[in-house]
């Protein structure tokens, strides 16, 4: 069975909503701005790698942009 499987990246830019602009998730204020950069999983002529193609990137705080990622379609979730 084939499913899609993701991973993520996120980082501080070190800079507020003051010089970058709003969450791009909630659209509030944020003193310090994070970015994250999506993942997906691929597999090509037998060997497998990483892609950001079709994927999704984020600006905004940590809190949301963890809320805003996809769970992978062979992950269970916690509350399971």
């Amino acid at each position: 069975m084939a499913y899609i499987e993701y991973r993520y990246r996120i980082t501080s830019t070190g800079k507020s909503s003051a010089q970058l602009g709003p969450c791009e998730i909630c659209g509030k204020y944020a003193s310090e701005v994070f970015y994250q950069v999506e993942e997906r999983k691929y597999l090509y002529n037998g060997k497998t790698g990483w892609t950001q193609k079709n994927c999704r990137d984020y600006f905004g705080h940590k809190e949301c942009l963890i809320e805003k990622r996809r769970l992978s379609d062979n992950a269970i979730p916690e509350h399971a």
